[in-house]
């Protein structure tokens, strides 16, 4: 930049980027949280159920591996409880095997969470159905007590035949329209599964990028706490380097080819580029700044 832009003007970029160009990725799918044993093992009733819902497009399987565990590890880690309340006002549902032991303390943890309880649909093994467990007397009671969470005994080895996969699919998603109808979801910025459709369009008009700056510009769009904004960011983040649709330099981060070619093909060009005109303008003019006005209006100097 020849100009570095103030926070004002970045709060002009981020509020068109929200009003204008971003668009949630999952406006028109349901998103599921899918929680059990190892899903790389086909063995598992979880990665068994993975495979049902792979048979119907409108569903987004979403895994706890891949959305928790880097933001709980490493320095300025954040805490499960605040990432489970992020959870409850992001995901559609959840859908629970209990067949492990991460499984069992995610159960436990999902349960007590009055607003994730009330969204999660427990397919349970039904051999285990009649036994003096915790998990019987316990989460499954906090579950059936929410309203709309729910338990099923199913047999797991249903999971592989046709009919019998599809009659459970049908009771599973019958659920999860129910949750979906009394526990609406916003798909907008603040929620961290849409958020990487702020933060591509973000890289591209604004290059070299980092995470403070980016947490900031989330920050501006929604006015939410630095925590979720900084959840938000690092989450997002991660999902866009492995579609390798954005790359990280030593100044921060920049969109890569086939990035550049998704926002193309994705966001609204015409505000795209009428950001980048305002930036540039306000860039290399000494005068010049960026407005949101402006923007939206389509008035130039």
């Amino acid at each position: 930049m020849n100009k570095s832009l103030t926070d004002q003007e970045l709060e002009h970029v981020a509020r068109v980027i929200k009003d204008k160009i971003f668009v949630p990725r999952n406006r028109k799918r349901v998103t599921v949280f899918l929680c059990g044993a190892d899903i790389k093992n086909d063995k598992t009733a979880r990665s068994q159920m993975a495979a049902v819902f792979s048979h119907y497009p409108r569903y987004e399987l979403l895994y706890p591996e891949d959305l928790f565990d880097d933001l709980l590890a490493g320095q300025g880690q954040h805490s499960l409880l605040k990432l489970e309340g992020i959870l409850a006002d992001s995901v559609d549902a959840i859908v629970l095997f209990p067949e492990s032991p991460g499984s069992f303390a995610e159960i436990g943890a999902f349960s007590n969470n009055e607003q994730l309880a009330r969204k999660m649909v427990v397919l349970s093994n039904r051999k285990y159905k009649s036994n003096k467990s915790f998990i019987n007397y316990g989460p499954y009671r906090l579950i059936k007590s929410s309203g709309t969470g729910k338990v099923i005994h199913i047999n797991y080895d249903h999971l592989t035949v046709p009919d019998e996969y599809h009659r459970i699919y049908r009771n599973v998603n019958n659920y999860i329209t129910q949750i979906r109808k009394e526990h609406p979801v916003e798909k907008d910025v603040a929620n961290i599964l849409e958020a990487e459709n702020f933060i591509l369009p973000c890289i591209y008009l604004l290059d070299k990028l980092n995470n403070v700056m980016l947490s900031k510009l989330i920050g501006f769009a929604t006015n939410q706490d630095k925590v979720l904004c900084d959840i938000a960011t690092k989450s997002s983040l991660g999902r866009l380097a492995f579609k390798k649709f954005i790359s990280r330099t030593a100044t921060g981060y920049q969109v890569t080819p086939l990035g550049a070619e998704y926002v193309r093909n994705t966001f609204d060009n015409i505000y795209l580029d009428k950001v980048r005109i305002e930036i540039l303008n306000a860039e290399n003019r000494r005068n010049a700044s960026v407005r949101y006005d402006r923007i939206v209006s389509g008035a130039h100097p």
